[in-house]
């Protein structure tokens, strides 16, 4: 297990050249600068996952705000839950209007959460956040041309060039 190609399944043929590679001319790593390039990838990638699970859950947290609001306040003042003394819970909320707070709670909570991923996706897809993910291929040969992966490594995340766009209706 000196070479990182095992795991892809190319074997290696002489120094350097590799059969069945996706192209021709690419040069292995040598063992160690395999597995270093590969721990560097591997943190980059756990890196962006982390940017994106924290994008997520504020994007829910702040969607989803008012739905939580309302489940907590049903469930503190209910007499049948914690039977709560404070003040908004004996003026203004009685057994009902706390069935009701969960109730609406709990209906707004799917198309919230419906709302919150969709615009999850889209400012990922703007951010093109997708791209900032390096496959392991960069990491098993030196000088891969860019047509081998789609992202553009360093500044992923920033658009470059001119782009259009389509509106299908």
């Amino acid at each position: 297990m000196s070479d990182c190609t095992i795991s892809l399944g190319y074997p290696a043929v002489g120094r350097g050249a590799v059969e069945g590679a996706p192209a021709e001319g690419l040069e292995l790593r040598s063992a160690l600068d395999c597995w270093a390039c590969a721990i560097l990838v591997t943190a980059q990638n756990i890196l962006v996952t982390l940017l994106n699970m924290l994008l997520i859950v504020t994007i829910s947290g702040s969607v989803l705000t008012p739905a939580i609001a309302m489940i907590v306040f049903g469930f503190l003042c209910h007499s049948q839950v914690l039977n709560s003394r404070a003040a908004h819970c004996t003026e203004v909320l009685n057994d009902n209007s706390s069935t009701a707070l969960l109730v609406v709670g709990f209906v707004l909570v799917t198309p919230l959460a419906v709302l919150a991923l969709s615009a999850y996706c889209r400012l990922a897809r703007r951010l093109q956040l997708g791209l900032c993910f390096v496959p392991y291929s960069k990491a098993v040969y030196r000088n891969l041309p860019a047509s081998h992966y789609r992202g553009g490594g360093g500044l992923c995340c920033l658009r470059v060039g001119k782009t259009t766009r389509k509106v299908w209706v």
